[in-house]
């Protein structure tokens, strides 16, 4: 199976790590992001999910080719889980705390929010390790390791090492298979 666009989003994220915030969730390439979004997120709204469908189309487009018109194009981290779930594309955290293969570069961290009682978070796997993976995330911030909650309100675009228990109680991976 060819995994093409997924490895490409990979090398598309890393030409953003340089990305930081003008202001609360603004500046032209975090704007560029939520435009991105379908529908459009407004200037100044979070946007993990919104950076990871920007570098999933951008990866597309730089290939001449598209994806599976059903994949979220969405700025809310919710819809990507239950496109997972539904296409039966979706590891949890407790599987993949016993079998560390299974998060391949190119798929995507889905984190849950204790607070928010939802997947709230969103970043793409550019490798993994025996306890967890490392990840690039947009609306992040440069934080050590925090194993009871994820900054998902941060100033830019960063590179997270993620052990499996910061993906949250309920969190997972969307395998992506394109």
């Amino acid at each position: 199976m060819s995994r093409a666009i997924a490895l490409q989003a990979v090398e598309v994220a890393k030409r953003y790590l340089h990305v930081r915030e003008d202001g609360e969730n603004r500046g032209d390439d975090v704007e560029m992001f939520q435009k991105m979004a379908v529908p459009a997120l407004t200037p100044g709204s979070p946007y993990c999910a919104a950076f990871i469908r920007a570098i999933m189309k951008i990866a597309a487009t730089e290939l001449n080719t598209t994806y599976a018109a059903a994949f979220p194009r969405s700025g809310y981290t919710p819809d990507w889980e239950r496109y997972a779930k539904v296409n039966g594309l979706w590891i949890p955290r407790s599987a993949l705390a016993l079998d560390n293969s299974q998060a391949r570069r190119g798929d995507l961290a889905l984190f849950y929010s204790r607070t928010k009682c939802r997947i709230a978070h969103i970043g793409i796997i550019t490798q993994s390790f025996e306890n967890g993976v490392w990840t690039i995330e947009g609306n992040t911030g440069p934080e050590p390791s925090d194993v009871t909650e994820v900054n998902r309100d941060g100033d830019g675009v960063y590179r997270k090492m993620r052990e499996w228990n910061e993906l949250g109680q309920f969190g997972g991976i969307l395998r992506v298979n394109f």
